[in-house]
């Protein structure tokens, strides 16, 4: 609404938008933030919103609200921070909207529910890659090469961050390794198997089936009673020496 108003009033955007030479010469540091609420009204916003909204909500809630507004934030200021270092060596570059940081909430969210379905039971892993992949194509063929450094940078990070959150991709000589409070990522040898498989609450499994096939949303109350009591006994198991 803002932009629009800007936009006509004839009030200049352009200290909001990023630009690497106004980092560098200026030090207009805002401009890391403020470059993604730049958004002429077009139709496309709406699906921007809905890619947060829908796919935002299942990230928070498998890993937690600390754990989505650390993707959130890194996702927003990767860019424009890769695009200053690029612009050290002379190549200025410009960015405004949030188009591939919400994108890459879509590629997070496929990243951590691979095979749920999506329209016409495409699963999400699919969905992701021929959407980045009909995306780039699009940058190549209008010569939009900061925008294709923008999108894969933003999709590698929304990638590679949740395996990392999940416990799937760890620095082992710098950070412990972080466990997801959900075994759904974690291989277990025959023995922990046969030993899950004589537990009484063997329901779990299905649980954690429907999850990775539809996304958290789709677990009945009951189902989630179920599945927080399993995360508590494991936490507890965890907590103990």
């Amino acid at each position: 609404v803002l932009t629009a108003i800007a936009m006509a009033a004839r009030l200049p955007l352009a200290p909001f938008e990023f630009s690497s030479r106004a980092v560098i010469d200026g030090f207009a540091f805002w401009q890391f933030v403020t470059y993604a609420f730049v958004h002429p009204p077009n139709f496309w916003f709406l699906v921007e919103l809905y890619l947060l909204v829908a796919f935002g909500r299942e990230i928070e809630s498998f890993l937690g609200r600390r754990s989505f507004l650390q993707i959130y934030g890194i996702l927003l200021v990767l860019p424009p921070l890769a695009l200053t270092l690029w612009g050290l060596t002379g190549h200025a570059a410009h960015l405004s909207g949030s188009s591939a940081l919400h994108f890459s909430i879509f590629v997070a969210f496929a990243t951590l529910y691979p095979k749920a379905e999506m329209l016409f039971r495409i699963q999400a892993r699919w969905a992701a890659a021929a959407l980045l992949g009909i995306s780039a194509l699009q940058c190549i063929a209008f010569s939009q090469f900061t925008g294709l450094t923008v999108l894969l940078l933003d999709a590698a990070a929304a990638f590679g961050m949740v395996r990392f959150f999940c416990g799937r991709w760890t620095l082992p000589d710098i950070l412990p390794r972080r466990r997801s409070h959900l075994r759904i990522y974690e291989p277990e040898s025959e023995e922990k198997k046969s030993v899950r498989a004589a537990e009484p609450d063997a329901s779990i499994d299905s649980i954690l089936e429907k999850i990775s096939r539809s996304g958290l949303s789709s677990l009945t109350a009951k189902e989630r009673a179920k599945l927080e009591k399993a995360r508590e006994e494991l936490l507890e198991k965890d907590r103990s020496p």
